[in-house]
């Protein structure tokens, strides 16, 4: 009798799913997540982190409810409705204003809104948030994440430094490092959003080089680094992308593998680099270069660890 090893199970630690079809703005929420069903059992991924994203206004701001003080308030409908349709396949994570008056309550909830587990922040240069997470501003926010065991996702291309003193200061808080921490590479497709244009970082040997400074950070246990866009940002090969798995391998040593999580993003991995889905997995779930055990941390292990994702 042949025993067959339990598959591997895949999650997406990033997609921007409501943003799934080309008709996305205008179609219905359970339309666009039966086709994001459809794609990912296509394709092969068990269940996905949504980061619901619906754009940005006039100012920069993602769009939401404008509080008097220029806070904005995130809805997540979509998420909300896809984990009510799908409580197995999705989760997804929040966005909270630092500036928010009652950023402590919404901190707080995010541990009781079913499906949720997580926060992120996307600092936008042209809003001073950048600046904002300089100057400390961020102090409260993160207090409440710890305060309330809420992991923090954190996409900050190019200046991941700026972390720094808030994971020294908060040691008991998960920040996880997003798109491998590195600048914005220049778009294959397409032309670079206004929001982006800051956090360009223009040569790839520089990218390499802040990938190391990344790497650097890994000597605070409450860091962990999300692998998403490495075909985009680090390969100058088409797929399977070879030249990324040294990168990778580089990463590994750093934090262990048990602190690195795979992500696609393949929403924009689609617009900006035209990178399907399956490449983006692919080419690390197919590769000799890892190990089974680091592949079950890769695809899902190292996610339920640091979210405290039970499953």
């Amino acid at each position: 009798m042949i025993i067959m090893a339990p598959e591997i199970e895949i999650i997406d630690a990033q997609v921007h799913l409501n943003q799934l079809g080309p008709d996305w703005k205008t179609a219905s929420i359970d339309s666009v997540i039966a086709t994001g069903i459809q794609a990912m059992d296509a394709v092969g991924i068990d269940k996905v982190l949504i980061g619901e994203a619906h754009g940005f206004d006039s100012k920069f701001r993602p769009l939401g409810e404008e509080l008097p003080n220029g806070a904005i308030r995130s809805p997540y409908p979509f998420s909300e409705r896809a984990v009510e349709l799908h409580p197995d396949r999705f989760t997804y994570h929040v966005v909270v204003d630092f500036r928010d008056p009652e950023l402590d309550r919404l901190t707080a909830q995010v541990q009781t809104r079913p499906g949720a587990n997580s926060m992120r922040i996307v600092p936008v240069p042209q809003t001073g948030a950048v600046d904002s997470l300089e100057r400390g501003e961020f102090d409260d926010l993160f207090a409440a994440a710890e305060r309330h065991q809420v992991p923090v996702f954190a996409w900050v291309p190019s200046r991941a430094p700026l972390l720094l003193p808030y994971i020294q200061k908060f040691p008991n808080l998960w920040f996880i490092v997003d798109h491998c921490g590195v600048g914005v590479a220049p778009l294959r497709i397409g032309q670079l959003p206004i929001t982006m244009e800051s956090s360009l970082t223009r040569s790839r040997d520089d990218r390499l080089a802040e990938l190391t400074r990344v790497c650097e950070m890994a000597r605070y246990p409450n860091v962990a680094l999300k692998w998403c866009h490495g075909p985009g940002l680090l390969s100058e090969e088409d797929y399977p992308y070879t030249d990324v798995l040294p990168l990778l391998r580089q990463a590994i040593e750093a934090f262990g593998v048990e602190r690195i999580m795979w992500a696609s993003d393949y929403t924009i991995a689609r617009d900006q680099n035209g990178n399907s889905w399956a490449q983006c997995l692919y080419y690390l779930l197919d590769s000799g270069q890892l190990s089974r055990t680091e592949k079950e941390w890769l695809f899902g292990g190292s996610v339920r660890r640091v979210l405290n994702w039970k499953g």
